[in-house]
């Protein structure tokens, strides 16, 4: 199921209005940690794939040539870093599929697995938003939405930012890679380059994650998925 899919069945768990727009925004928050989790999973187990390679070759040097012992020893604190993360990724998978359940009455594997953070909102896109926000509720309310706007706002400003470092830590990776192919790095650098841009994407997605919360919750505020509840 996709997005909306999963957002139109909760809202129709709810015959009260009020109650069901309430459930609609846990569920929507449910839904982007369920997707970042995901990817911050597959993130966490490609890196300590690079980095196992990154050992693998460091040993088989060493038995080629009986020297650079040290490389492989210096590689040891990345490889439990790797490891270690890993391991927390997937604590952090278990529970926002524990909380995508609670929220939604569905089990994880019912969210679709090839969609991703619904894009950045254009200027029409709020604008549209609002109006529907205004249409169905009373204007003495418009503070909520406006409060909502301004929480998406921040969130795509810190989510931009997120992205510029993701990209750089990853094309400071690549160079790494490059440099290594030709002699003048090492394996060491890669290993330093890929924990860097673990930790830079890593943070992407997690800003990723909240601005799709933010935008859930605007989408809730404006009635739509009441809207297509009530008409089903």
């Amino acid at each position: 199921m996709r997005i909306d899919a999963v957002l139109a069945h909760v809202a129709r768990l709810s015959p009260d209005p009020a109650g069901a727009r309430q459930r609609l925004v846990v569920a929507a928050e449910a839904c982007a940690r369920m997707i970042a989790a995901r990817q911050r999973l597959t993130l966490a187990l490609d890196v300590q794939q690079a980095i196992e390679r990154l050992v693998q070759l460091a040993g088989g040097r060493e038995r080629a040539h009986g020297q650079h012992r040290w490389e492989r020893q210096a590689l040891r604190p990345h490889q439990g870093e790797a490891r270690e993360r890993v391991a927390q990724a997937m604590v952090e998978w278990r529970d926002a599929g524990q909380d995508f359940a609670r929220a939604t009455r569905l089990l994880p594997t019912q969210l679709s697995h090839d969609i991703t953070h619904a894009p950045a909102l254009n200027a029409g896109e709020r604008q549209a938003l609002m109006q529907a926000y205004v249409r169905g509720g009373s204007p003495a309310q418009t503070g909520e939405f406006d409060d909502a706007l301004g929480r998406y706002a921040a969130a795509h400003r810190r989510c931009e930012d997120a992205t510029d470092l993701a990209l750089t830590v990853r094309a400071a990776r690549q160079h790494a890679e490059s440099d290594l192919r030709i002699g003048q790095s090492s394996r060491l650098s890669v290993a330093n380059a890929w924990l860097a841009e673990l930790a830079g994407v890593d943070a992407m997605l997690v800003a990723e994650a909240r601005r799709g919360a933010a935008h859930g919750v605007l989408r809730v505020l404006s009635g739509d998925f009441l809207h297509q509840a009530s008409s089903a």
